[in-house]
């Protein structure tokens, strides 16, 4: 049984124990943005080598790494992170969920790790995993995309997409 205080009550319907453990290891930390600070959800597993960073999709949260972290974190330090508006990391009225607070808030997170991260993102994770390492390049070490979304300030595609 999941139980920690930020999560939400639902999270005790959860089954699948792959999805039950990942829960139980998950962290919160404050991260400082302009307009207040974001307890914001992780976790770090495994040690050695460099670092690597998994970003999970669109309207979505790191459980959607449960199945990958554990081996992973076999061989190498994995860390997973609520994007800021997704997943279980904490929602504010009127703070800023643009891309640009988005990589922002990453930024702030990345400074937890402090040193060059194998980032790997997924579908829209891709796309702020790109934004990232073109804006912080001295973060970013290597990185991986799977299929990601690309960046392109008028798509016509984003279009039916809403901000979290």
């Amino acid at each position: 049984m999941v139980s920690s205080s930020f999560l939400p009550p639902d999270a005790t319907n959860i089954t699948e124990p792959a999805a039950i453990a990942l829960l139980a290891a998950l962290k919160t930390v404050a991260i400082a943005l302009p307009g207040g600070k974001v307890m914001t959800t992780y976790t770090c597993q495994g040690e050695g080598g460099t670092p690597i960073l998994l970003i999970h999709g669109f309207d979505s949260s790191l459980l959607e790494f449960r199945r990958l972290l554990p081996l992973l974190a076999e061989k190498q330090e994995t860390w997973l992170v609520d994007l800021l508006g997704f997943g279980f990391t904490e929602r504010q009225a009127g703070l800023d969920y643009s891309p640009q607070a988005i990589k922002t808030h990453l930024y702030q997170f990345w400074q937890q790790v402090n040193r060059p991260v194998v980032l790997v993102g997924a579908s829209m994770g891709g796309a702020v995993a790109l934004d990232f390492a073109l804006t912080h390049p001295d973060a970013v070490q290597k990185l991986v995309l799977i299929a990601s979304a690309g960046l392109a300030p008028a798509s016509p595609m984003a279009k039916p997409l809403f901000f979290p």
